[in-house]
């Protein structure tokens, strides 16, 4: 129930009515402590590093924003004190992760002599 809610108000956000996790039936959600200083920064290495994780397991993921937006609203903020989260939190993202439907996607061979040095 609180995932469509998620689901919906994150549609709502970017003017659609579609579903914006594309199917994926896990979200996990990162938050940033506001008084800290470095959250933004914090919450995106959070972002990276659970991405990494689920592709080293075989799990497909994809960052999807608005999470500024949801948490910032009336909505937001009653969900996350309705969890028990009552300090000031910023959205930094959600990780849509399930498994892939079909085969992996085939990594992208890496440019050659795309380092420059000066």
């Amino acid at each position: 129930e609180i995932w469509d809610e998620i689901a919906k108000k994150n549609a709502d956000i970017m003017g659609s009515n579609t579903d914006p996790f594309y199917g994926a039936p896990v979200i996990l959600i990162v938050l940033g402590k506001k008084d800290w200083p470095t959250h933004v920064y914090d919450g995106s290495l959070v972002m990276g590093n659970l991405m990494l994780a689920a592709h080293d397991l075989g799990i497909g993921s994809c960052w999807i924003h608005r999470a500024k937006e949801e948490f910032e609203s009336d909505w937001g903020k009653e969900l996350l004190k309705s969890l028990g989260i009552e300090d000031e939190y910023e959205g930094i993202g959600h990780c849509a992760i399930g498994y892939v439907d079909g085969d992996y996607p085939d990594v992208i061979p890496r440019k050659e002599n795309h380092v420059f040095y000066i």
